[in-house]
């Protein structure tokens, strides 16, 4: 009498593991690319605020803000900006150029953007320039 037994063979159950685990180690590698492209996304749309807010300041008095702003604290209130959500994963800071009619926002990730930072220089001379970096990997090619 013949048993009608159904199942997989230890030969099939492991080449399906292997190409689960080629196929993970391909993907998790992008997944994580992916997020990183949000956050220093997420921080660029802030610097975008804090720009916008650095232009009326100019207007209103002649000069950028880019003197002894240390915090996201204070920009927020000196600038008047709301950086509430983003100041979840990023911390800002302003500081001055070699340009003296210009300022630099610097974006550090905190939290799940740690290791993450983006850069915006603006300088009336030579136009913006963006940096976008990753501790302890490559760094990203600039995009304005």
């Amino acid at each position: 009498m013949k048993r009608n037994e159904r199942g997989f063979t230890l030969m099939e159950l492991m080449v399906v593991i292997v190409i689960v685990a080629i196929l993970a180690a391909v993907a998790v590698p992008l997944y994580i690319n992916y997020v990183n492209d949000a956050r220093r996304t997420e921080a660029k749309g802030a610097i975008g605020a804090i720009i916008s807010a650095e232009q009326v300041y100019y207007q209103n008095n002649g000069h950028y803000l880019s003197q002894g702003v240390g915090t996201t604290t204070a920009i927020a209130q000196q600038l008047n900006v709301d950086l509430t959500e983003s100041s979840r994963n990023w911390s800002f800071a302003i500081g001055s150029t070699t340009d003296a009619d210009g300022f630099k926002v610097t974006a550090t990730g905190t939290n799940t953007a740690n290791g993450l930072g983006v850069t915006y220089t603006h300088s009336r001379a030579s136009g913006p320039t963006w940096d976008d970096k990753v501790t302890g990997g490559s760094t990203p090619p600039s995009n304005p």
